[in-house]
């Protein structure tokens, strides 16, 4: 019953070319900004390594423990406890990973490119699945859904089915508005990294505060997923954080920052 109800399931070229577009957007960010800064004269490779590394750990233990806590819970359950739980280990990880000099952050160009590789990381992995959806859209449209469902059982496969007609009306508007989204992330994680290097020195209540802006934009954007509406959770999220970036800049001040980039790359 479910392949009969499902058998037109296709997604159309708009709907692929939206997945290809949002996929090379994800790429693309932390290459131009990274070659914008090489374009400065104030690139620092270690860094972006290190920012990398940063996220990567962060991501693995939010993952474990969101296991650890939601052994009970379903898949859905561990993912906002996973996108909670990351908030506190990114910015520490943010945290020491600037506090100590052996990771050689000492300006603000190192800030910002420690902000590259943080976000870098997380917008490959989405590029990746972007990629994934775009092979499945492929996939189903030449050989069908029972490529798909062929062997599972009947829950299964009307689950896997559900998913499916999911990802093929992701429209090409939303999938730019997505495009979008991220670059507001790809910003908010460069902003928080700054706002970690700029106050470091001062009372730790600076990473209290990051800690609380990275949760705010992560719970704004599960608050609005409740709707099931993905159009309405993509411009909260582009809206929650945008008002997480002006709230760092009027903190730490944009163009002092801007200055400080160009002093460093005048005195390589």
């Amino acid at each position: 019953m479910v392949h009969s109800q499902t058998q037109q399931i296709v997604f159309t070229g708009s709907v692929l070319s939206g997945y290809f577009l949002s996929g090379v957007v994800y790429i693309l960010l932390p290459i131009a900004a990274y070659l914008l800064m090489m374009h400065r004269k104030a690139a620092r490779f270690y860094p972006v390594v290190t920012g990398v590394i940063v996220y990567f750990i962060a991501e693995r233990f939010s993952a474990l423990f969101a296991s650890l806590f939601g052994l009970s819970q379903g898949f859905m359950s561990k993912t906002v406890i996973a996108a909670e739980i990351i908030c506190y280990l990114e910015e520490t990880g943010r945290y020491f990973a600037m506090k100590y000099p052996v990771t050689d952050i000492k300006n603000t160009s190192s800030a910002v490119c420690y902000g590259i590789g943080h976000a870098g990381l997380e917008c490959f992995i989405r590029a990746y699945q972007k990629f994934q959806l775009y092979s499945y859209g492929q996939r189903l449209n030449s050989k069908g859904l029972d490529s798909f469902i062929s062997g599972k059982s009947a829950e299964k496969a009307d689950s896997i089915t559900r998913q499916l007609q999911t990802y093929a009306d992701h429209s090409l508007f939303l999938s730019i508005v997505d495009s979008l989204g991220s670059i507001v992330t790809f910003g908010v994680q460069i902003a928080l990294s700054l706002l970690i290097f700029k106050k470091i020195h001062y009372e730790k209540r600076w990473l209290l505060l990051a800690i609380l802006l990275h949760l705010f934009v992560n719970f704004a954007v599960w608050l609005a997923s409740l709707t099931e509406d993905p159009l309405f959770t993509d411009f909260i999220g582009i809206i929650a954080g945008g008002a997480v970036i002006a709230i760092v800049f009027r903190i730490i001040g944009l163009h002092n920052c801007m200055n400080e980039i160009k002093n460093t790359s005048g005195n390589k």
